[in-house]
């Protein structure tokens, strides 16, 4: 079978797209022809392996995949079926999605309605994923739309444009925080951004322990120094949540937010989100997305051209969602 394939060569991950025998795929419930995968900034780092997460090669990135069921072990899965796949280990420590076949297990699998296109299911995969459960958290731990602006740090990367876009489909009032604000605040504002900042304001370190509420919540996929300082500026009560460290896993933040504001942090990993909350969590997406604005963030590319999109990526020449034709 054809597939992005990762190799070592003079200690360097080296991605290619080329031809491995499909008997080296893993052992699992379920075997999947599969028709599109995406590029996720973590697949990025493993195809150069950054993080140091490949443990032996030759490996096949990619979290997410699209297909149909050939063969199933499973009472949960009959061939033919449409199911989709995200997390769990797959695409680093097993053989991901990037590819034409791929093994996943009972647990791991949730079913496309027939209204979902494979195309727009890869336009959320895990990205959409985390932004729904980053909301479902907002939400559990007790803001409404009334209680004043959200942030939404990394606008135009995937998390950050699809918890725009679910953000204002629920009405709350959206600031989105970008760097490519010349090139980007118009479509920002076109997926649901009311207002658009430079990021540029929260790049810089402060020795203030509190800065002005100007937040009710945030959704922060960046890390660092950015959510140092939006943890400051959130308002009394406000609720923060991170699922990211794009620009580091540091955190320059005192307790005085936590304890003078009582302000909540909350940590997302969307990787083993059990299979009732992974299931109830897509489906409250697929009806709350509006597939429409999801497809002006989408761009379809062929999987011959990953390594060189995944090295874009890297650089931050990337925007919006890159679904993978395979």
């Amino acid at each position: 079978m054809e597939a992005i394939v990762i190799e070592k060569e003079q200690d360097k991950a080296v991605p290619r797209f080329k031809s491995i025998d499909e008997l080296t795929l893993p052992k699992g419930d379920v075997l999947v022809k599969v028709n599109y995968s995406a590029l996720n900034y973590s697949d990025a780092t493993t195809m150069f392996n950054v993080w140091d997460t490949i443990d032996c090669y030759p490996h096949i990135p990619g979290i997410d995949f699209v297909g149909e069921v050939i063969s199933s072990s499973s009472e949960s899965f009959t061939k033919g079926e449409r199911v989709l796949h995200t997390s769990y280990g797959v695409g680093y420590n097993r053989f991901g999605g990037l590819a034409q076949k791929a093994v996943s297990n009972d647990d791991w699998l949730i079913k496309v309605p027939d209204d979902v296109s494979d195309i727009q299911a890869m336009g959320l995969g895990t990205v959409g994923f985390t932004a729904m459960l980053a909301i479902n958290e907002l939400e559990a731990n007790g803001l409404i739309q009334d209680d004043g602006k959200v942030l939404v740090t990394g606008a135009t990367g995937g998390v950050g444009s699809l918890s725009i876009q679910l953000l204002s489909r629920l009405g709350y009032n959206v600031v989105a925080s970008t760097g490519k604000l010349d090139s980007y605040a118009q479509y920002l504002k076109s997926i649901g951004a009311s207002e658009v900042i430079d990021r540029i304001i929260f790049k810089e370190k402060t020795q203030e322990i509190l800065e002005d509420e100007n937040y009710a919540g945030f959704i922060d996929s960046v890390g660092g120094i950015t959510l140092s300082r939006a943890i400051k500026q959130l308002q009394y009560e406000g609720i923060g949540i991170t699922t990211g460290f794009v620009t580091g896993n540091d955190l320059d933040v005192s307790l005085a937010p936590f304890v003078q504001r009582g302000i909540k942090l909350i940590g997302i990993n969307s990787v083993y989100t059990v299979k009732e909350k992974r299931e109830s969590t897509w489906y409250r997406l697929f009806k709350l997305i509006n597939f429409d604005i999801l497809e002006k963030s989408i761009r379809v590319e062929p999987i011959e051209k990953v390594p060189e999109l995944a090295r874009n990526m890297l650089d931050g020449h990337s925007v919006g969602r890159i679904v993978v034709r395979i």
